[in-house]
This record gives C-alpha cells, structure tokens and sequence, in this order.
C-alpha cells in the first residue's frame, strides 16, 4: 500500500506548497473523468498530508499504531499454544509500532 507522499511522488519533509503541487500534477495526469478510482485516490492522500498539522497527525497515528487485528495476528503467531504475559504484549506492541514505522513510510521516525 503506498503512502500519501507516494501517491503524490512528493518527499515526506515537503512543505504545503510543494504537496500542492504533487497533488496539482497528479489530477493533471489523472483527471476524474478518465480516472475516477486514481483521482479518490490522490484526492484522498492531499487530504491526510495537505496541512503540516495533517502530516504530523498522519505520521504520529496513521503509520506508527498498529491496527487492532494485526497486533491480535501477531499475538496469536508468536503464542500459538499459550497465554502470552503483559510483558510479552508490550514487546509485541513496540516491535509492531517500529516495524511499521520503518515499512509504512518508507523512512525511520524516532
């Protein structure tokens, strides 16, 4: 799944003017009316990353928390035949917010 930064072929330390652009540049290539599902797309991706507030909401919640059922995907692989500790959830919990950290967005956050 790409990013909104790729979905708009902007770098992710670009400024608002810059992901204006990306944005400009892709609806120019995808115009809804050829392509409806390409547009929604881009159009969807500027509004995640369209203010600095939204990039840093987009960095802090949508990579760096993992959805519910792929931290209980996780659980269960790693203790398939018994009850896992706190401790082993917490682990499992940073493990999951750092990997997808670094594979959400193509870059590591600290």
């Amino acid at each position: 799944m790409k990013t909104p930064f790729e979905i708009l072929s902007v770098a992710d330390d670009s400024n608002d003017q810059t992901i204006k652009q990306g944005y400009l540049q892709q609806i120019k290539k995808f115009p809804p009316e050829r392509f409806p599902e390409k547009f929604q797309r881009t159009r969807e991706a500027y509004e995640k990353i369209r203010t600095k507030k939204d990039r840093l909401n987009y960095l802090l919640f949508d990579i760096s928390i993992p959805k519910r059922d792929d931290m209980v995907a996780d659980i269960m692989e790693k203790f398939p035949r018994r009850q896992p500790t706190l401790n082993h959830i917490e682990k499992l919990l940073v493990e999951s917010i750092w990997k997808r950290r670094s594979n959400g967005s193509g870059q590591q956050t600290t």
